[in-house]
């Protein structure tokens, strides 16, 4: 039974994530083939089984599937979007336990339950719909998808996510705090643009960033983990209790209080800017111990108190109009060693360390904020497709890509650096019983083994073998994958006849999904497939088993449909309150605040989980989180390409499209670039999508820009940026 937030067209409708188009999408036609490039299709009403409400079209807009006949109600057959019988009894705000904000009255119609009296918030206490202190909810290692190491749990705690098995390391699949295997590459606070306070390494380790200097407060800029000043609340005539005078707010201005009524004068009754029957006797600098600045006589006029002597500021020792040495001493780019770039100071301000030359770029050699030339990058084993023995890494070293287990063998159908069987092969692995559960592979070079009473002839698949540890009823499901995807299980494993079978079933991307019931002890086999014989029929898969619950609530960033109503994560509305829905909980990357940022990366492996209103369909991405230092306007951008890929902002996991840019052609012209004005502190999620091929999933490598928006490459030309983004770094 869902609560009462969920029920309803209205509410469900008004709860979806709508992704605004800011560039238009882009197709094109290759010289040779002719042969159009896949850009976003839009699914329709009738493609999604929905009849009624408003859906999403899986490319960032939104579909208007009708209304129900009479008798019938949107979502009254139990799904969303389709008409059913549901007679319904409206409850009331009181009923629910709510006195805020509009919910659903259980029908179709929504109920204004009030508003809050400050300090009090609309759910500020943790409450949906009830009055409350703001509090902050911690995130857990399974709301941030995390398994090993240290991590923030973005309410100044930290959790302990435990640690890898055998043969893996934290960090080392190149997602932070995420089991893999690989060395994982820490993280600097440099790197990260942090300056005070604790942050993770990405490696199971914590950074400390160090404390901030008398006055400032870590964060209190609105930049986590970035020395600031608080924000100061101006005071007012009547919180200050004055009524009369020029009067300090206290954040360094200054109120007009007013005059007073005949008979009196200000500061008359003794009290300095109140009014009363009496003479006021004028206060001095010296009475108030105040040496320079502006200040309040306390009747009405102003004292002027003086400048200070040099290397002294008004205020710089702490007490506003008393001369003082600043208490903190900014860094210089020379004492910190830096050459390029923006850096903190130290002080809560940032200096410009200039631009690099000669081919040089600003963080070429691996060092933030220091020019260097461009070292090679390697190629990966995941990158180049490759999965067992020695590759060429592109930079005159080796891969080691690891080795096969039978019946599979090296290069056994031809294809180098391939595992690959020889003869069919039903069951690929024995998954065992656990749950929940994700598989991570590919269809590419395995046989056509299988056929499904819905399809899969012509398509390469994968067969596991899994046992239910329970009895209950299970979720199968392919979401994120980069293939045109379709499950089957069947009982009792190869030649066993089909329980389930379905080539849809998640609401966008590749995924299908099916549910079946089964007792404690039965096996089955899980086909992994695809429906397409030809386009998108090989490639990346992820797989998914759970038990079926009740809501997607606790497992916002596990990847799979949990409760099976083919939206994931969050895409569900049980999901859109989770705080790592603002883009911690999908980024593969935190990049900090750092500015500017050159950062280097591949989608192998990243699944297929966004989709922009600019890029290909079916292809992996990768995300990066990054905060706004400071208010203004940024360029992102991925020149050069050396693969077509497309670019886009979005203000969450889900969130607001704030722009997009495309090219499936990899070059210095014409590379994705994308321009955003953002405020102090404002976090956005930058993905890299692939749109290397038109016909499959084609992983690939990147290197992604930050930099502050200019009006001329000018003085920028070997940064390699596209700082104007007129989509040429040159």
């Amino acid at each position: 039974m869902r609560g009462a937030g969920r029920r309803g067209a209205w509410f469900w409708a008004c709860g979806l994530v709508l992704w605004v188009a800011c560039s238009p999408t882009q197709s094109y036609e290759d010289a040779d083939t002719r042969r159009p490039v896949s850009a976003c299709e839009p699914m329709t009403c009738a493609s999604q089984g929905m009849d009624c409400g408003i859906a999403i079209d899986g490319c960032g807009g939104t579909l208007d599937c009708g209304a129900c006949g009479p008798g019938e109600v949107c979502g009254g057959s139990g799904r969303h979007n389709v008409c059913g019988p549901a007679p319904c009894e409206p409850t009331t705000c009181e009923a629910l336990g709510l006195n805020c904000g509009p919910v659903s009255n259980g029908c179709e119609d929504a109920l204004d339950c009030g508003t809050c009296t400050a300090p009090e918030s609309c759910g500020g206490g943790g409450t949906p719909n009830v009055c409350g202190e703001p509090t902050c909810t911690p995130d857990t290692c399974e709301s941030l998808a995390r398994d090993c190491g240290a991590v923030p749990n973005g309410c100044g705690g930290l959790l302990d996510c435990g640690g890898c098995a055998d043969g893996l390391t934290c960090g080392g699949g190149g997602a932070p705090n995420v089991c893999g295997r690989g060395i994982c590459k820490r993280a600097t606070c440099d790197a990260l643009g942090k300056d005070c306070g604790p942050v993770s390494d990405g490696c199971g380790g914590m950074l400390d960033c160090g404390a901030c200097a008398s006055g400032l407060t870590c964060g209190g800029g609105g930049v986590p983990n970035v020395c600031g000043n608080p924000p100061c609340t101006p005071g007012t005539c009547e919180t200050l209790g004055k009524n009369c005078g020029p009067v300090a707010d206290g954040c360094g201005g200054m109120l007009d209080c007013g005059v007073c009524v005949d008979g009196q004068t200000c500061g008359g009754g003794g009290v300095p800017n109140v009014c009363g029957g009496g003479v006021c006797t004028p206060l001095t600098c010296e009475s108030q111990e105040k040496n320079c600045g502006t200040v309040p006589d306390g009747c009405g006029g102003l004292l002027h108190c003086g400048l200070c002597p040099a290397g002294e500021t008004c205020g710089g020792g702490g007490v506003d109009h008393v001369c003082g040495r600043p208490l903190c001493t900014p860094a210089t780019c020379e004492s910190l060693d830096k050459d390029c770039g923006t850096v903190p100071n130290g002080c809560g301000g940032a200096l410009q360390c200039g631009a690099c030359t000669n081919g040089e770029t600003c963080g070429g050699g691996g060092t933030p904020n220091v020019c260097a030339a461009p070292s090679c990058r390697p190629y990966t084993c995941g990158l180049l497709g490759k999965d067992c023995g020695t590759v060429p890494d592109g930079c005159g070293g080796f891969l080691e890509c690891g080795t096969c287990t039978a019946p599979e063998s090296c290069e056994a159908t031809g294809a180098p650096n391939v595992c690959a069987a020889s003869a069919s092969v039903c069951v690929d692995r024995n998954l065992g019983s656990m749950v929940p559960l994700m598989v991570k592979g590919s269809t590419a070079h395995a046989g056509d083994d299988h056929q499904s009473s819905c399809g899969g002839s012509g398509a390469p698949d994968r067969g596991f073998l899994w046992t239910a540890p329970k009895s209950a009823l299970f979720t199968f499901d392919t979401a994120k994958s980069a293939i045109r995807s379709l499950i089957s299980v069947r009982s009792g494993g190869c030649g066993g006849a089909d329980l389930a079978c379905a080539k849809d079933g998640i609401s966008y991307g590749g995924g299908a999904r099916v549910s079946v019931p089964l007792v404690q002890g039965q096996t089955v086999l899980v086909v992994v497939d695809s429906a397409s014989p030809d386009r998108f029929s090989a490639g990346y898969f992820e797989l998914h088993i759970d038990e079926l619950r009740a809501s997607e609530a606790g497992s916002c960033f596990d990847g799979m449909d949990n409760e099976g109503d083919r939206w994931v994560d969050c895409a569900d509305t049980d999901c859109h309150d989770a705080p790592g829905c603002g883009g911690r909980g999908c980024a593969h990357h935190d990049l900090g605040s750092a500015l500017p940022v050159t950062f280097h990366g591949e989608t192998a492996g990243s699944g297929d989980g966004f989709q922009g209103t600019c890029g290909a369909l079916l292809q992996q991405d990768r995300a990066h989180l990054w905060t706004a230092p400071r208010a203004g306007t940024y360029v992102f951008d991925t020149a050069p390409s050396e693969w077509g890929n497309a670019l886009y902002v979005l203000t969450g996991c889900r969130g607001t499209e704030l722009g997009c840019a495309s090219n499936p052609n990899g070059s210095p012209q014409g590379s994705p670039a994308v321009k955003v004005t953002l405020a102090q502190g404002q976090t956005v999620l930058l993905v890299v999508d692939g749109m290397a091929n038109p016909d499959q999933d084609t992983p690939i490598r990147y290197t992604l820009h930050i930099s502050e928006d200019a009006a001329t490459e000018t003085g920028r030309c070997a940064d390699g940026a596209d700082n104007d983004a007129d989509s040429n770094c040159r």
